[in-house]
């Protein structure tokens, strides 16, 4: 087995041993009759949490592309591993991959469902996962080379890709709900998980504050120059409570139960990937990146997807058949689970969680926006970034606006984004 040993390596033997490992189990060959072509797996300002290589196997004899691997394994800076709880994330992802995807799989089974063709299985295969610390890793079928693709996250998206997001995350709750109705013991100790943005929070000297605080400056810096003065009480009067404490009234099980749910935590386009037929239409769709999955309200997923991932003019046409598709789609699977929806999430109680926790699509857009609407090369190294959380957790002077990374260039873009989530907020009565 040869590999072009560049910059795009594997970095440790261990990995190494673990790719030999899924090439001996999968292929037919010995593995000296391939070579392996490294190449980077994702662009700057696509992955913040890992780092993506893509594998792939070829055959020597015959040139043939035999295998495609994704491989994504922990930063090697001690600083980024820390302040980004790494460890932490690696495990939880691997959680979902070992433990909670095959549940969810073995249970649609049994009540009769096709799961590839029309049951929840909108996730890349994996093939192994590591979870030994400072080792940890996963590796999955690379989709690129299925023809799945990675949305523009500068582009717009359509109501067809929000359709589509809105049935798979509502297939994946259904499932969750119904085991939780008719097996509850199954998924009880995933009911324990604590949010990792509260982790990283609670911790002493937790940097979360004041990086929360460049945030809000930088949001209030666009929602001030609003006409509506109402909306900017509204928002100030919110962004007096920190970061944890906004948070923890998002996750507030006590008013969230029984209606709480494993989450995906981190739907943006970036985490999903989709699939076109010749003609450009939509076939379907694979969600990745599972390390921030949470026990919550199912609106949660959704607030953060539909106001972080759309634009004002789409959501004034469409944001209510956004609801609607996922409510239906979680109904019409709850019930072929062998469940009953008006008791596991009456509409009732989805337009309450609405109301109570439509903001945390606020929160998520204070967050994610800055990146969401920069330029990859306006975004900053990770590793640096990470140096200046644990500058400011060691309380050293650090210039706060280091995480501002919204340049005069995109700074419209993002202003446009951010008040058109405050607008609607205020609209919806979610502020």
């Amino acid at each position: 087995m040869d590999s072009n040993h560049d910059e795009f390596c594997l970095p440790n033997k261990i990995y190494d041993d673990v790719l030999k490992d899924i090439l001996k189990h999968n292929l037919n060959k010995s593995t000296d009759n391939y070579e392996l072509v490294f190449s980077a797996g994702s662009a700057k300002g696509d992955n913040y949490m890992g780092v993506i290589h893509r594998v792939q196997v070829i055959d020597k004899a015959t040139g043939e592309n035999k295998l495609n691997l994704i491989v994504k394994l922990p930063p090697q800076s001690l600083a980024r591993r820390n302040e980004m709880s790494t460890s932490d994330l690696f495990r939880r992802e691997a959680d979902f991959y070992d433990n909670v995807y095959p549940m969810y799989k073995k249970f649609q089974e049994e009540k009769g469902i096709d799961v590839e063709k029309d049951g929840f299985h909108h996730i890349p295969y994996c093939y192994k996962t590591l979870i030994e610390e400072p080792y940890e890793g996963l590796y999955f079928e690379d989709l690129n080379a299925s023809g799945f693709e990675m949305f523009d996250r500068l582009k717009e998206v359509t109501k067809e890709h929000v359709f589509l997001v809105m049935k798979s995350l509502a297939k994946m709750h259904a499932v969750f709900y119904s085991i939780k109705d008719q097996k509850r013991e199954l998924i009880e100790p995933h009911t324990k998980i604590k949010d990792i943005f509260l982790t990283l929070s609670d911790r002493p000297n937790s940097p979360m504050t004041p990086w929360f605080d460049s945030l809000k400056k930088q949001a209030l810096e666009v929602i001030n120059k609003s006409q509506n003065k109402d909306m900017i009480q509204k928002i100030e009067n919110l962004l007096e409570n920190n970061f944890s404490e906004l948070l923890k009234n998002c996750l507030d099980l006590e008013k969230t139960e029984p209606y709480a749910v494993l989450c995906h935590g981190d739907c943006w386009n970036n985490n999903v990937l989709f699939k076109y037929d010749k003609n450009r239409a939509l076939k379907s769709l694979r969600l990745l990146d599972f390390q921030i999955m949470r026990y919550s309200s199912p609106c949660l997923d959704l607030m953060y997807y539909i106001f972080c991932c759309t634009t004002k003019s789409l959501r004034d046409k469409h944001y209510q058949d956004f609801l609607n598709v996922y409510y239906v789609e979680l109904c019409d699977f709850i019930q072929r689970l062998g469940s009953d929806p008006n008791k596991l999430f009456p509409h009732e109680a989805f337009l309450k969680h609405l109301k109570q926790f439509g903001k945390f699509g606020f929160i998520m857009a204070m967050i994610v926006l800055p990146i969401f609407t920069s330029d990859a090369s306006d975004i900053p190294d990770m590793d640096e970034l990470a140096e200046n959380f644990k500058k400011i957790g060691d309380s050293e002077q650090v210039d706060k606006d280091v995480f501002n990374f919204t340049t005069e260039k995109t700074f419209d873009r993002y202003a446009e984004r951010m008040i058109g989530v405050c607008d609607d907020m205020y609209a919806l009565g979610y502020i």
